[in-house]
């Protein structure tokens, strides 16, 4: 939580009004330094509350205040909620499939909406098999985008034996983490059912056209680059082949940072961005592009984007 004044009843009212049997459930507010009155709003639901807790902290981010509530957890499977955020009232059953079947990873749907309400898009299915067991690693060779956190149940144990806690730091800190999460996770089961409920909010740091945080949030990329080339290298020994999978990616994402960057040149010129990330790239040896895909598509493309000169049209 932090600075979530304007939702973070809604929030805690989502969770209080969901199907999950009050014994069985606790919740863990970690205030990141909020200078709002969302502290306030948090401590009466957890005087009112006995499976309430309330954790505060010095602003550090998201990451160090989700890793300080997993670290605190007693639960056996932690769920990240944002407090901008709420849940759908039907959880039981999807917590109980995770724990019937002992998965390191449970991930359901998440429903996403405006901020008057409307659902700003169908849920997303892919084609991977639900309701069965599979592993992280069918993930890194499936269709599914891996990202946000908040529809993935995570088995507590499974976390700390890995020392899988979020990148300090970081914008894209769901991406990177989730990466790892899926290189390690043995038994993981994607489920159709509605688990959570993200809000699109105008001044999120992934929404925002602030110059100075859209700029932080697009050079956190490739923050996720070296994070999964560091996988790779990690788990090269163990399956050298998911090792190229995820190396590949690590490519995947610099191709697609710079296809971005084209098609918003003229707009992000004038904030700096356009230059200070043609700068980085070069500096960390990411552009020009040197990796030879496999797809005649993404060589054709990558040639092109190595024309810097294209940037300047």
């Amino acid at each position: 939580m932090y600075n979530c004044e304007k939702y973070i009843a809604d929030c805690m009212d989502s969770i209080l009004n969901s199907d999950l049997p009050k014994g069985e459930y606790e919740v863990i507010i970690v205030n990141d330094g909020s200078k709002d009155k969302g502290p306030e709003i948090a401590q009466e639901y957890v005087a009112q509350h006995d499976n309430f807790r309330y954790l505060t902290q010095e602003n550090q981010g998201q990451s160090v205040a989700r890793n300080y509530g997993i670290r605190e957890a007693k639960g056996e499977y932690i769920w990240c909620v944002d407090g901008d955020d709420m849940v759908e009232k039907k959880l039981y059953s999807i917590l109980q499939m995770a724990l019937s079947n002992g998965v390191d990873s449970l991930v359901s749907v998440m429903n996403v909406y405006d901020e008057s309400g409307n659902m700003k898009c169908m849920p997303k299915y892919f084609g991977i098999p639900y309701d069965v067991i599979i592993t992280g690693r069918d993930v890194h060779f499936s269709d599914v985008p891996i990202g946000s956190v908040c529809s993935n149940f995570l088995k507590r144990s499974f976390l700390l034996e890995y020392q899988l806690f979020f990148k300090p730091g970081i914008a894209q800190q769901d991406v990177e983490l989730s990466n790892r999460i899926f290189a390690y996770a043995k038994r993981v089961m994607f489920v159709k059912a509605p688990s959570y409920v993200y809000i699109k909010h105008a001044e999120s740091t992934s929404m925002s056209q602030n110059p100075i945080k859209r700029k932080k949030y697009i050079l956190n990329t490739i923050d996720v680059i070296f994070s999964l080339q560091s996988l790779s290298r990690s788990i090269a020994d163990a399956d050298s082949e998911l090792a190229d999978k995820i190396f590949e990616k690590s490519q995947n994402q610099v191709l697609g940072l710079l296809i971005v960057l084209l098609r918003n040149r003229n707009k992000w010129k004038g904030a700096g961005i356009k230059d200070d990330l043609i700068r980085e790239l070069k500096a960390q040896k990411l552009y020009p592009i040197r990796f030879k895909f496999d797809s005649i598509k993404k060589r054709l493309v990558s040639r092109l984007l190595n024309v810097e000169l294209l940037f300047n049209i």
